[in-house]
């Protein structure tokens, strides 16, 4: 087995080998299908009109290229520069966009966009809440006045309701196993990932926080968004006992 190494000082997204290694069991192709209807979907609960869109965590570009072939404006940020290299390479075709190398904690522009997107469980990165305040509040300073965001993670209580320690899948070349752990009284998940492809394995382990609905409510208070709304998938289904997934929706006053 080949764990994935990484510096001392190095967070475990900015290793690189974790992007490339585990890219096909993060991103297959039914994803990129399903992206088209997820976009309708989320520009549906934005109750004002779009021009400009921030894509912060683009990854390679699922959502913000296809914007940009609506004729939106965007703006694609990643810090991995393999993803951003996916992306510029899959919508070489697309003119109204832009991709940024930065990390959410470090991007803003200020009153640039009509919406900002965090999708994909790409919020909660960080071990310090203090850091994905600091998100919010880019994302608020990035906004035009009346602009809205859209986050979406795994919610706390979803992952509660149907938690299995262990997963095993099948790809198309090989195994796909998931161990998970939970930490910090349901506030951390630590998860090992290991990918058997081909006669060669790759293991790497991670950790995420994990925000039930009123967590990240209230932190999206503290950064000053108001009409935050809670959903339970893209079709702004209530979140609760069915909810598939959770959905934050906010204005910037």
């Amino acid at each position: 087995m080949q764990p994935a190494t990484r510096g001392a000082d190095e967070e475990w997204f900015e290793n690189e080998s974790f992007w490339e290694d585990f890219y096909p069991v993060l991103f297959p192709d039914e994803l990129f299908e399903q992206a088209q209807e997820e976009m309708e979907k989320i520009i549906d609960l934005i109750d004002h009109p779009v021009h400009s869109v921030l894509d912060l965590c683009c990854g390679p570009g699922r959502f913000a290229g296809l914007l940009a072939r609506e004729g939106y404006q965007v703006t694609g940020v990643d810090k991995s520069p393999f993803l951003l290299k996916i992306a510029k390479r899959e919508y070489a075709d697309t003119g109204e966009i832009e991709w940024v190398l930065s990390d959410m904690r470090e991007f803003v522009r200020q009153e640039s966009y009509d919406l900002v997107l965090n999708l994909y469980t790409s919020f909660g990165y960080f071990k310090d809440p203090a850091e994905d305040l600091l998100v919010l509040k880019n994302i608020a300073l990035s906004l035009r006045s009346g602009g809205s965001f859209v986050i979406e993670v795994m919610g706390k209580e979803v992952i509660a309701k149907d938690f299995e320690e262990f997963l095993t899948t099948k790809t198309e070349d090989g195994l796909f196993i998931q161990n998970h752990e939970i930490l910090d009284n349901w506030n951390r998940i630590r998860s090992e990932w290991t990918l058997i492809r081909n006669g060669n394995i790759r293991s790497f382990t991670f950790e995420h926080s994990l925000y039930g609905a009123s967590d990240l409510i209230r932190l999206c208070e503290m950064a000053g968004f108001t009409d935050i709304q809670a959903f339970g998938d893209f079709d702004g289904s209530p979140y609760d006992q069915g909810a598939t997934l959770l959905i934050i929706t906010g204005k910037k006053p």
